[in-house]
């Protein structure tokens, strides 16, 4: 599990070893878990998996790509301790993925 901040300065949750086929299941997890709803439609391309979710105000993405692997991304201020909730959750309940 790594915390950084984006490019444009979003704190960023990356979990490189979480591979592509299992972003479906996860996400799901997460999605039931932290009840999100989905604020955009999913894009997949080659080498990545996003979308945004939303709970009231706070938005977070939940992203794969081949280089950073599965990835909750705070995509507004308000949503950094939710984002972090979400990443202890997948640290906890899918270490040994």
């Amino acid at each position: 599990m790594n915390e950084h901040r984006d490019a444009s300065d979003r704190l960023t949750i990356d979990f490189e070893k979480i591979e592509s086929r299992q972003y479906a299941k996860i996400t799901k997890a997460i999605v039931k878990q932290f009840e999100l709803k989905p604020a955009n439609e999913i894009t997949r391309g080659l080498d990545e998996i996003f979308q945004d979710y939303q709970q009231g105000e706070k938005i977070i993405g939940l992203e794969w790509d081949n280089w950073s692997g599965y990835i909750v991304n705070a995509k507004n201020t308000i949503a950094e301790d939710l984002a972090r909730e979400i990443a202890s959750y997948i640290n906890d309940t899918y270490k040994n993925s």
